[in-house]
């Protein structure tokens, strides 16, 4: 910012580090917009023999486009060239909304506001309705920082919000969460999102009976829906398709998450209907795909693990996770 610069897009929490959200293919929502790997121009790997290489899109492509959702299977990413653009302010605002109301308007408010993203509360019609607005430079900041998950959540029970800030702290939170919790997100091609949602709210209601979620048990609810566009990245959730991505949250205390078994029901049931739609997990989020599951989804599955083994035969990247996702049938 000091610079006169900005990032066009960011993921939903201002602490994280830029090599860890690109390696996730962290997000934020609009439909015209990538997730944060597409705003990387260049980026320079450690490998396990102690080689540097430097990765674009006109130097070691193959690299690169591995890489720039990598997972921390390829090597430590030391350096990163962004594609930045010049700061500019956002007007965030949020309408509160009657869910039934909300689903069908979501096409025509999608075609107005491009950075739309929604939310509701689950066993509820309260609905919130988010927008991010381009302002005029010269337009007074009002501030929208601070602000949590937990303050989203709960302007989902009613009342209309409106901050301007610059870009950065329209886009994201200042910090992590007070709030502990657990979080699953499926990506889908955003032509099945509408679809994909309504039958997860079909599950949400279908156990109902045993989900004990209230003030009283320490725990809150919250399913959200985000937008973003197709890119060519080996490993990102958006290669090929625009896509729509649920995201399905169990809140818990400041010191403790949502409870297990809440989660539990609610994530497998989520994991299992996105199946259904093709969905992609989330890298960097709870979920329990393997390879078998994972493989078919990605057209350059292969490609990546050809990249892989060549950057790193003796798998020293490897942990329990990627073995899972990337070798575990």
């Amino acid at each position: 910012l000091d610079l006169g610069f900005a990032l066009a897009n960011t993921g939903a929490i201002a602490q994280q580090s830029v090599a860890g959200a690109t390696q996730t293919g962290t997000h934020g929502t609009g439909r015209e917009l990538g997730n944060m790997a597409t705003q990387l121009v260049s980026l320079t790997l450690v490998l396990p023999n102690a080689t540097v290489v430097t990765a674009s899109r006109s130097e070691n492509r193959r690299i690169f486009d591995a890489a720039r959702v990598g997972l921390g299977a390829l090597g430590i990413v030391v350096e990163v060239g962004l594609k930045v653009r010049k700061k500019f302010k956002l007007r965030r605002t949020t309408v509160a909304y009657n869910l039934d109301e909300l689903l069908p308007a979501l096409p025509s408010l999608s075609e107005r506001y491009p950075r739309l993203q929604w939310y509701f509360t689950p066993y509820t019609n309260n609905a919130t309705l988010l927008l991010r607005e381009a302002v005029d430079i010269g337009t007074e900041i009002t501030g929208c920082w601070p602000g949590d998950l937990a303050g989203l959540a709960a302007s989902a029970q009613g009342g209309n919000t409106s901050c301007v800030d610059w870009s950065f702290k329209a886009l994201c939170h200042e910090a992590d969460d007070a709030t502990l919790y657990t979080e699953m997100e499926y990506f889908v091609p955003v032509e099945k999102s509408m679809a994909f949602f309504q039958e997860f709210r079909e599950f949400q209601e279908s156990v109902r009976e045993e989900i004990d979620c209230t003030e009283a048990t320490k725990c809150a609810l919250f399913t959200g829906m985000r937008y973003a566009k197709q890119d060519d990245i080996y490993l990102s959730p958006m290669f090929g398709q625009d896509i729509g991505v649920i995201s399905m949250i169990v809140l818990g205390t400041p010191t403790q998450s949502g409870p297990p078994d809440v989660v539990s029901a609610f994530d497998k049931g989520l994991e299992q209907i996105a199946k259904k739609y093709s969905g992609r997990p989330h890298w960097g989020k709870l979920h329990f795909a393997r390879r078998a599951d994972l493989e078919p989804l990605y057209p350059r599955f292969q490609d990546f693990q050809a990249v892989r083994e060549e950057l790193d035969p003796n798998g020293m990247f490897l942990n329990d996770y990627l073995w899972r996702v990337l070798y575990d049938e």
